[in-house]
């Protein structure tokens, strides 16, 4: 993999904050930005499939492990869980690029830099139901805050 190609990672004394904080209040935040920006955006369907499974979301460069369950038609924090259904690797920065469309889910996970280990049908359902998702004022604001981390970006 070549420099251009590298992931952007984080400082590492964010990292080492990030591993001393707990689980479940991160896992709060995410779970409470997931139902604002894409809860009402899932085909009920969809929502209805993940019904009762566990994810996680795992951001190596800060250290932390993202527990998640839809419940309710809803994404529910969990402080532990058994073995996540899906658990996705990536870094802060390739999860950004994602979310604001900058990078391309099948490029990150061919170049190892996406690693999705778990059920391949739910992987599938979850990744086709977010490439039909557009959520606008959310990619706006990352990728202005991307150039902000990377003032040389496009």
């Amino acid at each position: 993999m070549t420099a251009a190609h590298a992931a952007r990672r984080l400082p590492a004394p964010l990292g080492a904050v990030g591993r001393r904080l707990p689980r479940l209040p991160a896992s709060i935040a995410f779970a409470t930005g997931l139902n604002l920006t894409l809860r009402r955006k899932f085909p009920a369907d969809v929502l209805e499939r993940l019904e009762g499974h566990t994810f996680a979301i795992v951001v190596e460069d800060a250290g932390m492990e993202l527990l998640f369950r839809v419940r309710g038609r809803r994404f529910v924090p969990v402080a532990r869980a058994a073995e996540p259904v899906l658990r996705f690797r990536a870094v802060a920065w390739d999860y950004a690029a994602l979310a604001a469309r900058e990078a391309d889910p099948d490029t990150l996970f061919f170049n190892r830099r996406l690693v999705v280990e778990g059920d391949t049908e739910i992987a599938l359902l979850v990744k086709n139901t977010l490439d039909t998702i557009d959520i606008p004022r959310t990619r706006g604001l990352l990728r202005r805050a991307m150039r902000v981390v990377d003032p040389g970006r496009r």
